[in-house]
């Protein structure tokens, strides 16, 4: 279980960095999962940008308590946010 999880994990990480990389930001060779996002250039019209493309992508509305500095400050951390609304979706 802890192994899917972290896979799962892997897999939206790998699916954030994609969309941010290739139709957010301009980031150079040395953008990963744990590079800031903010200082990449993330500001309040990009989240909106991002928000719809995750929604796009993974079908999950993020609501506005999550839309926090500390949950957008990584592609890691966002990673974990939309993980724990895409377990909560599938609840029933």
């Amino acid at each position: 279980m802890a192994e899917q999880k972290q896979l799962e994990i892997a897999e939206l990480e790998g699916g954030l960095t994609e969309l941010i990389t290739g139709n957010l930001l301009e980031t150079g060779p040395s953008f990963n999962v744990d590079s800031n996002l903010y200082e990449a250039g993330l500001d309040s019209m990009a989240i909106m940008q991002l928000l719809l493309m995750i929604e796009q992508k993974f079908g999950v509305m993020l609501p506005e308590s999550d839309l926090s500095r500390e949950n957008f400050n990584d592609v890691r951390s966002l990673a974990r946010l939309l993980e724990k609304r895409l377990v909560a979706l599938k609840r029933p």
